[in-house]
């Protein structure tokens, strides 16, 4: 589990940096703004446009000013908290998962026809990291130096986090 982790933060780095010393953030910011109008409202959309700007500011202002002289694009920090915003404003989605996962899960385990005294401790652990990985996802893609589509980061972690949750209360010990 720790290597997992050790292994997302890594990778986590990298795109950011990956990110910012490309030359294409302001491309991909662009791509991004055209695919949250597919779903977002106009309204939010509307907000967003005000409010992304200061963000982006105060953000950068809170570099060190030895990173902020290197840090020459601004727009790959502006892309980075477009897609933090995105998440943000996608919030309730995730939570719905969450809900479907812990209810499924809830009703497969009192379906069961005898409760199983040893519980598989991989499969438990399997769906506790899979829970885990659930916002290193989001976080992936808010610093990924490529143009993923909004509803392609929903549905997978929408589908990451109900299979999750549901195989998280299945396989949990019954005795500790």
């Amino acid at each position: 589990m720790k290597l997992l982790s050790i292994g997302a933060f890594v990778l986590l780095v990298a795109s950011a940096a990956s990110l910012v010393s490309g030359g294409q953030s302001s491309k991909i910011l662009q791509q991004s703004w055209l695919q949250a109008a597919d779903v977002l409202p106009e309204r939010t959309i509307n907000e967003l446009e005000t409010v992304i700007p200061a963000y982006t500011e105060r953000v950068f202002g809170l570099f060190p000013p030895t990173l902020r002289q290197k840090v020459v694009a601004r727009s790959a920090v502006e892309l980075m908290t477009l897609r933090l915003l995105l998440a943000w404003h996608l919030a309730p989605a995730f939570l719905i998962a969450g809900v479907i996962g812990f209810l499924e899960g809830s009703w497969a385990r009192s379906n069961q026809k005898g409760l199983v005294k040893i519980h598989s401790p991989m499969r438990f652990s399997l769906a506790l990291a899979g829970v885990g990985l659930t916002p290193a996802a989001i976080l992936l893609w808010a610093t990924a130096p490529l143009r993923v589509p909004v509803i392609v980061v929903v549905l997978s972690v929408f589908t990451l986090a109900i299979f999750s949750i549901r195989n998280l209360i299945v396989h949990a010990p019954t005795q500790f």
